[in-house]
């Protein structure tokens, strides 16, 4: 199969070379003009877990209508691109035997590499649009994942570390009316993290919408496996949340004009799902009683609401959102830093568990949410901007020293912007805590609550079909086995060490 994959290349690569003397004939021309416009291929280096690799993927993209669908099909390779055993193992799977060395032995074992091996070759598929379309669908690497309006996720990514962890999500939307349904799982096909939003449509003239959503990580406390006394925590413990929201189209969304009105309520907490004992001083039992214990003392704990108005005007998309939070509870609990950061919220959220009476019933942040994003000269220039300004309510001080501000900031750049050298390349920036962090000296460019990543592509002058890409992100540090680096290992409450990733790579289309 490996060999198969590397001739079927050279022959793809060494035959559209000599396909366009043919290409006034017929079918071979309109084969040649989709090969040119859809088949890329990547040449190039990356490192994982420490270790240097270089890589061949071929990255063949279709869009039919409103599908779009992006395969990957990489060798990454140590030494020899012709010597298998050299090549890059995701998770120690061999992506490339389709669970051949199981048929024999065990059935449901070799079932299941099959379905992981063929998920891993999708980047992406994708149809429709949420809150818009009655069906959606997006498989693959995913960013920007959002369930409702965004109270418990939103802008949630799978593909931060991408290609050293490569995950095959799936986020899907249904609607027949007057029941809606939208569900998720970060990887398949064995899931960490899923959710799902139920939503009801009482009125038939319109799209007045109820919802109650859920998220939960089934393996929140993975990455604190073989750190000292937090053993008992993996798989006993799950972070997510619940909530209610309502989502009233005002006017539908158009070229000139669009308005919906939104508002939610939920909760974050962390489940027990088996009893076991706590690593902080004491040793107490925990029990799932301690998790009800979070989000009720008598009165409701641990809830935040939010309430706002997002449309367009024309070409710009906006938002506009209030928020308000009790106890510890933030907005978009899972977001692009989640993946990096759940180690930390684990260990926050033990603090309340071994001592719920020391989580605040009261207000603890309000604050505004403001986003605004444009697409503009045939849609080769986007540029989105959000910013969350708190007011935090029990502290004294000015506001945004003593609360967690956000920044999303996001620059996309096609093909045929930049005269003459053609340019082009995307960036995206998420921080929390901006503001703080620089009051009081602990600002860090890279830190477990930031997500970083971008690419500029220069084409090379001369030749049409190929460019050289820079590839930059903010990537989780890794040992060989795949366990993360913690900033310091003596105190894991400082989180996950983020390191900056670089690649240079050769892209060629045809």
């Amino acid at each position: 199969m490996k060999r198969i994959f590397l001739l079927l290349t050279i022959v793809v690569i060494l035959g559209v070379q000599a396909l366009p003397a043919q290409a006034g004939q017929g079918i071979a021309s309109g084969f040649i003009k989709w090969f040119q416009d859809n088949m890329g291929l990547e040449i190039g280096s990356v490192t994982i877990g420490g270790v240097g690799y270089s890589k061949a993927v071929l990255a063949p993209e279709v869009r039919i209508g409103r599908l779009k669908m992006g395969l990957y099909f990489p060798v990454i390779y140590k030494d020899d691109l012709f010597d298998p055993a050299s090549w890059y193992r995701p998770g120690g799977n061999n992506e490339w035997n389709f669970g051949s060395e199981y048929w024999d032995s065990d059935i449901p074992k070799a079932a299941l590499d099959l379905v992981s091996d063929i998920v891993l070759k999708f980047k992406y598929l994708e149809y429709g649009r949420q809150l818009e379309d009655p069906f959606f669908f997006k498989v693959g690497n995913l960013h920007g994942l959002t369930i409702g309006h965004g109270l418990i996720m939103r802008g949630y990514r799978n593909d931060t570390d991408f290609p050293g962890i490569r995950r095959t999500g799936v986020n899907l939307g249904l609607e027949v009316r007057p029941i809606g349904l939208e569900l998720l799982a970060s990887d398949l096909p064995v899931p960490e993290i899923v959710g799902a939003r139920l939503y009801f449509m009482p009125l038939k003239k319109s799209r007045l919408a109820f919802g109650v959503s859920a998220v939960a990580d089934l393996a929140a406390a993975k990455e604190l496996e073989g750190q000292a006394g937090w053993d008992a925590a993996v798989g006993n413990l799950v972070l997510g949340g619940a909530g209610v929201d309502v989502d009233f189209p005002i006017v539908p969304r158009g070229a000139l004009l669009g308005l919906r009105a939104y508002a939610g309520a939920a909760v974050n907490t962390a489940f027990v799902t088996q009893d076991f004992t706590s690593p902080l001083p004491g040793g107490k039992t925990l029990t799932s009683q301690d998790t009800m214990d979070i989000l009720w003392n008598g009165v409701p704990r641990n809830w935040g609401a939010a309430a706002g108005l997002m449309g367009n005007v024309a070409f710009v998309d906006w938002r506009l959102e209030y928020r308000y939070y009790t106890g510890m509870f933030r907005s978009s609990f899972f977001d692009s830093t989640y993946e990096r950061s759940r180690s930390q919220l684990v260990q926050e959220y033990m603090t309340y568990l071994d001592d719920p009476t020391s989580l605040s019933n009261g207000p603890t942040v309000m604050g505004v949410y403001g986003e605004a994003g444009f697409s503009i000269l045939k849609e080769k220039l986007t540029l989105v901007a959000g910013y969350m300004w708190p007011w935090p309510i029990a502290s004294a001080g000015p506001a945004l020293l003593n609360a967690e501000d956000e920044l999303h900031l996001a620059l996309l750049i096609k093909k045929g912007l930049i005269p003459v050298v053609d340019l082009h390349g995307a960036i995206y920036y998420d921080k929390w805590g901006l503001v703080s962090s620089i009051a009081d000296g602990s600002f860090e460019l890279f830190d477990s609550r930031t997500a970083l990543a971008g690419e500029v592509v220069f084409p090379v002058p001369g030749s049409p079909n190929l460019g050289v890409a820079a590839i930059f992100k903010a990537i989780v540090a890794r040992k060989a086995d795949g366990s993360v680096i913690y900033v310091d290992p003596s105190d894991i409450s400082k989180g996950v060490k983020i390191i900056p990733a670089i690649t240079i790579e050769t892209r060629i289309s045809f």
